[in-house]
């Protein structure tokens, strides 16, 4: 008679369950890390639209205008992290009429002199910030004094 002790090797009912829990705590992680990278993306956005905006306003009190496009300032027009380039539109210079700017719930401008945003993840944007397209721009509103999410501006 034959001892049967313990076999070293898995069966194939508990290497299932390792593949089971290995697949639950990626299936967990994984949209945490994506949350994870899209915030830093948009906190990023946000952190070059405050430097523009600096750099912006230095061109304006340099050269009593502002500028007609982001390449006045950069040689190279500068892209957001999503690899689409950073909208500008210069309002205050332009002739009345000429532009769409950004508007808010009231159809209302969010600017007076210029508009700098992203269109955020998705790529896509329409004028007024409350529309579906844009809720998730990264925007410059009230002249600078606020730069955050369309949806986060009140």
């Amino acid at each position: 008679m034959e001892n049967r002790g313990l076999s070293p090797a898995f069966t194939i009912v508990e290497f299932a369950i390792v593949l089971l829990i290995v697949a639950l705590v990626f299936g967990t992680i994984t949209p945490v890390y994506f949350h994870i990278i899209e915030k830093k993306r948009i906190d990023y956005a946000m952190d070059e639209i405050t430097k523009f905006q600096r750099d912006i306003d230095r061109f304006s009190r340099k050269n009593n205008r502002y500028p007609d496009a982001l390449t006045e300032i950069y040689a190279i027009a500068p892209v957001d992290p999503w690899g689409a380039p950073y909208k500008y539109l210069n309002i205050k210079n332009s002739p009345a009429g000429s532009v769409n700017p950004r508007t808010n719930n009231n159809l209302a401008r969010i600017n007076a002199d210029y508009d700098l945003y992203s269109e955020g993840p998705d790529t896509m944007s329409l004028s007024p910030i409350a529309a579906s397209e844009s809720r998730d721009d990264i925007i410059r509103g009230r002249n600078g004094n606020f730069v955050g999410t369309a949806a986060d501006y009140k």
